[in-house]
């Protein structure tokens, strides 16, 4: 009568839906959503992180700020989750479908939108720090992507794409400790600490690397 769902029972003991605490989580992007702000010209990815027990997160990579200056933190990130993914690029944005949630329904629905399904159902690892936003007004801690690494090995982008001298993990554990001292960081200007995370581990890819790519 009954058979044991083991992903059924790993499920059963996850109360929350969402990653709401800093850590280390492997899973997949189920959107990678491109998200274009015309009257601006801002640009950037929109990304929901679904973890291996079924819990949720979004971040969002902003490639370009108003009027199309381009932001190098947010390429770094995107060109770090492409290496820790083992692909040289994306194409143009194409439709992907996703889930999302619809208030008029009171549930979440498929839609479709341009994104880069090249980021999508592929095993990741990423890093989660928790931050207080410089203009939050109540002062809660959101998630925030600290930084990518490549689920099976745990390397890092540079360990990746260094493949002949970091043969061997060794950023990541180095970078959960600096999680673990500082678990929230806040970004508001008065009475705290600001603290801007800029991806240095791994720095931009140069313009012309496709010869160096070890895949």
């Amino acid at each position: 009568m009954l058979k044991l769902d083991q992903n059924a029972a790993r499920a059963a003991d996850n109360k929350s839906a969402y990653i709401e605490r800093e850590g280390k989580y492997i899973g997949t992007f189920v959107r990678a959503e491109y998200m274009d702000k015309q009257s601006t010209g801002s640009k950037g990815i929109g990304l929901t992180f679904k973890s291996t027990d079924g819990a949720e997160v979004q971040f969002y990579i902003n490639l370009s700020y108003q009027h199309g200056t381009k932001n190098e933190g947010g390429h770094s990130l995107a060109s770090a989750i492409m290496a820790c993914l083992r692909i040289n690029g994306c194409a143009d944005p194409s439709p992907i479908t996703f889930e999302k949630w619809d208030k008029d329904a009171g549930q979440r629905v498929k839609v479709t939108a341009p994104g880069f399904p090249e980021l999508m159902n592929t095993p990741i690892g990423i890093l989660v720090q928790m931050e207080i936003e410089k203009n939050s007004e109540k002062g809660e801690p959101r998630p925030a992507l600290y930084a990518p690494f490549e689920a099976s090995t745990e390397k890092t982008a540079s360990e990746v794409l260094d493949k002949e001298r970091c043969r061997e993990p060794a950023k990541l554990e180095k970078m959960m400790d600096s999680i673990i001292r500082k678990p929230i960081v806040d970004k508001r200007p008065k009475g705290a600490q600001s603290q801007q995370h800029d991806n240095n581990d791994y720095g931009p890819l140069p313009d012309d690397h496709s010869q160096d790519i070890p895949f």
